[in-house]
């Protein structure tokens, strides 16, 4: 039996993305009948009752009629129970097990059980037992997907934005011009009746404003707050405007002044307002960013790049933050001779891997020429950069490419880079 246990006390980048790694594995794995179960246990659910529940199971299963459908379905189960005996206190965010008979190849008789034991960056909510010919994953993806959201509303005399910021991406909704024209150079009856309908089309600007924002913003589940921003008074207007939803306009944490209107607007605001935002991974990541480049164009020292100077900082333990992008593909192989103990290791991109396999199959070992030499384990050289820098107390940070900051990452610095506490020699 395979098994596979993640257990992070702290849904940090590095936690979320080993779970993310996880879940596209569990994605690709099928059975050929209802073999796969998915257990998903929250905190508050006794290890004595999931017992009893699954115990329970193995009797229900003894009615299938498929003899080895059947003994897939209660080694898995058995094997669920197994682990189940190990631990004693469920996690304060609960835990999720996947565990079934996955073939492997095309005939029946050659399922290999293999399981999985996550515990989830959120907690799971409901106890939950599913048995598919494909592992239940949707909870656990809607788990790494951030919630977490701010509005964002930029209101200017003659333009206006609404948008949000949510996890590593900023969503600009609607832009608006409100066709109000400029001052009137005449005085008398005719200046009195420009400025009243100056008036209706201003109020009638905020209205269609305020529509959006009721239709868009009370959909956000997690709405933790609304910014607003703009030139001029146009802001304190709309915010006094009656039409907006009183659910909303307490929602409202601060108005303040920016020297742009509409979509351009949202930027700027964000960047003023960013400190009172909380956990938005594209703050942190800007600013992460922003500080790696300040150390590069002052010329510190306590900026580096690229996987030779990382590892080196991270053996001198000098570490403070370790940059890495999400879209860097690269896998390190260790490979060992089991006659003579000469071991190796190769970093490669997954493209490369394949062959590799191929040349390492033929291959001898280079120190006693046995063909004892074999791959001994790949892994992502995110999770071994990442770990290495956990264990000398640095923080993680994994920067997605969708980002200006996580483009700039990969593209310019090959998608590694730190900051480090202090200044080494090379």
């Amino acid at each position: 039996m395979d098994m596979n246990i993640v257990m992070n006390k702290k849904a940090n980048d590095l936690a979320i993305y080993k779970t993310k790694q996880i879940v596209d594995n569990l994605g690709k794995k099928k059975g050929f009948h209802t073999e796969l179960i998915s257990l998903y246990i929250p905190s508050d659910k006794k290890i004595s009752d999931v017992t009893n529940y699954l115990k329970n199971e193995i009797s229900e299963s003894q009615n299938i009629k498929s003899k080895l459908t059947r003994k897939n379905v209660l080694d898995s189960i058995s094997s669920i129970l197994g682990q189940l005996k190990n631990i004693k206190e469920v996690p304060e965010n609960g835990f999720i097990i996947f565990s079934g008979a996955i073939p492997q190849s095309n005939t029946p008789g050659t399922e290999r059980n293999e399981l999985t034991i996550v515990e989830p960056p959120d907690r799971v909510k409901t106890f939950r037992y599913h048995c598919a010919s494909e592992f239940l994953l949707e909870p656990l993806v809607d788990m790494l997907t951030p919630t977490e959201a701010y509005g964002l509303l930029v209101v200017g005399r003659k333009e206006a934005a609404v948008g949000y910021i949510k996890g590593n991406s900023i969503e600009i909704v609607k832009e608006f011009t409100s066709g109000i024209r400029g001052k009137h150079s005449q005085g008398g009856q005719s200046q009195k009746r420009f400025e009243r309908l100056n008036e209706e089309a201003e109020m009638a600007f905020y209205r269609r404003i305020t529509d959006t924002i009721n239709d868009v913003f009370l959909k956000i589940e997690d709405l933790q707050g609304i910014f607003v921003g703009g030139p001029g008074p146009s802001k304190e207007k709309f915010v006094k405007d009656d039409s907006l939803d009183y659910r909303l306009r307490d929602k409202i944490i601060d108005v303040v002044d920016i020297g742009y209107g509409g979509s351009e607007g949202i930027r700027a605001l964000i960047e003023k307002v960013k400190e009172q935002m909380e956990n938005i991974k594209y703050i942190r990541e800007k600013e992460v960013m922003q500080r790696f480049m300040k150390e590069i164009s002052n010329d510190t020292g306590l900026a580096i790049y690229g996987l030779e100077e990382i590892e080196r900082g991270l053996n001198f333990g000098a570490v403070d933050i370790l940059l890495l992008s999400e879209k860097l593909n690269k896998k390190k192989i260790n490979l060992g001779c089991s006659n003579c103990d000469h071991t190796e290791n190769k970093v490669l991109d997954e493209r490369s891997l394949e062959k590799f396999r191929d040349d390492v199959e033929d291959s001898s070992c280079p120190k006693c020429s046995s063909n004892s030499f074999k791959i001994i384990q790949i892994k992502s050289l995110i999770e071994v950069l990442g770990e290495v820098a956990e264990s000398i107390g640095s923080d993680v940070e994994i920067l997605s490419a969708e980002t200006e900051e996580g483009e700039s990452l990969y593209s310019t610095f090959g998608g590694i880079a730190a900051i480090l506490r202090y200044k080494i020699d090379y």
